[in-house]
C-alpha cells in the first residue's frame, strides 16, 4: 500500500505494528536513504492510542488498513468527515489452502503440498494478516490430511526465537505467543477441540486452523 501512495503524491504515515515492529528498523533505513526527508512518518505504540488522534484531526485523505472490521469502523467514525475519506481495507481475511483430490496420488506433490500448508499457517506463530486460515481438503482424503499435517507439525523444532539463529538449520520454527491475548485465545481454542472429543496434543494441532 505505501509505493501505490507515493506514487500517486501522497506522503505516508506508518503505524508499525506492535508485535513485529522491530523489522521496520530495516526498513527506516531503506526509505531514508533513497527518499527526501517527511515522505514516510512511523508511528509505534498501541493502535488503539495512536490512531484514533490521527484521524481527529482530519488531515488524512486515505486510510490503508488490514485487520478487523471493527477496529476499521471505529478509525474510520472518528474522522471528522468520513464520507471524504477515501479507504482501503482488506478485513478479517479467511486466506484459504485448496487440497484436490488427485494431490494425495502422488507422495512427492502431496509432501510439498503440506509443506506449504504448514509454512503458510504456522511461520511467524500465524500472527500475520496473509497466514493460510482455512483449508478445504476432499471429505474423503480429511483423515489422511489430518494425520500427515500433524507429523509435520510435530516434527517442527519449538524454542525461543534467537535459538540458532546463526545457523538456519537449527533455527527454532515455533516461538512463544507474543502477549497473554494471544495465549488466552490459543488456550480456547484447545479447549473447545477437547470439548469436541480431541485430545489435547490433537487440539493443538488444529488450534490455529
Amino acid at each position: 500500500m505505501i509505493i501505490p501512495a507515493l506514487l500517486t503524491g501522497n506522503v505516508v504515515v506508518v503505524k508499525i505494528p506492535a508485535v513485529g515492529g522491530l523489522v521496520h528498523l530495516l526498513t527506516l533505513e531503506a526509505f531514508a536513504s533513497e527518499l527526501p526527508p517527511n515522505t514516510i512518518s512511523f508511528v509505534s505504540g498501541g493502535g488503539r492510542k495512536t490512531c484514533p488522534p490521527m484521524m481527529k484531526t482530519g488531515l488524512v485523505d486515505g486510510l490503508a488498513f488490514i485487520g478487523g472490521s471493527k477496529a476499521a469502523d471505529d478509525l474510520i467514525v472518528s474522522h471528522p468527515e468520513p464520507h471524504r475519506l477515501k479507504v482501503f481495507s482488506q478485513l478479517e481475511a479467511k486466506n484459504m489452502g485448496i487440497f484436490l483430490e488427485d494431490v494425495f496420488d502422488d507422495d512427492d506433490a502431496l509432501d510439498q503440498a503440506l509443506d506449504v500448508a504448514v509454512s503458510g499457517s504456522l511461520s511467524y506463530n500465524g500472527q500475520r494478516c496473509t497466514a493460510l486460515k482455512i483449508f478445504f481438503v476432499p471429505s474423503s482424503k480429511k483423515e489422511a490430511f489430518s494425520s500427515k499435517f500433524q507429523e509435520k507439525v510435530s516434527s517442527l523444532r519449538v524454542g525461543f526465537p534467537w535459538v540458532g539463529i546463526e545457523d538456519h538449520s537449527d533455527a527454532s520454527q515455533i516461538t512463544p505467543l507474543p502477549n497473554k491475548k494471544r495465549i488466552a485465545y490459543m488456550q480456547g481454542e484447545v479447549g473447545r477441540g477437547v470439548k469436541d472429543g480431541w485430545s489435547e496434543a490433537t487440539a493443538a494441532y488444529h488450534a490455529p486452523l
